[in-house]
């Protein structure tokens, strides 16, 4: 599912039922907003946050798999983040979206990602995930 960045800012709670976003293009102060605003809405549950690439999930898979599978002993909310994602990772987009995750908010971001890539088309197809493009405006 395909939304705007305004719609995000406008109504984020409309959108956390969904477990995970994907937010690419080039404009990097955008996506540093979508990151705080998601951000906002759980920092009085104090969830327990991994930041990882997508490097270090293919060296070591294992530790993502816990990480998406395992439930916190301390925490009641996870929040896992991915960063500079390509079309390597849609195999692990697909595990996540076969498992049912609770209390858990996956957030992957990528640069720029042409129409024809899988993971964007995962993403623009799915009505489970979300899909925000961060692009700098133009006069079109």
């Amino acid at each position: 599912m395909i939304i705007k960045n305004y719609e995000i800012k406008k109504s984020l709670s409309s959108f956390l039922e969904k477990e995970i976003f994907l937010v690419y293009g080039e404009n990097y102060g955008l996506k540093k907003d979508i990151k705080k605003i998601i951000f906002s809405k759980f920092e009085k549950k104090d969830p327990e946050y991994l930041s990882l690439s997508e490097e270090e999930i293919i060296k070591n898979e294992e530790a993502f798999y816990n990480f998406v599978n395992l439930k916190s002993l301390f925490n009641n909310q996870k929040i896992l983040v991915v960063n500079n994602v390509t079309d390597k990772i849609t195999k692990y987009v697909k595990y996540i979206d076969q498992t049912k995750l609770k209390d858990m908010l996956i957030i992957f971001f990528a640069e720029g990602l042409e129409k024809k890539s899988k993971l964007r088309n995962l993403f623009e197809t799915s009505k489970k995930n979300i899909c925000i493009p961060c692009y700098y405006d133009t006069e079109k």
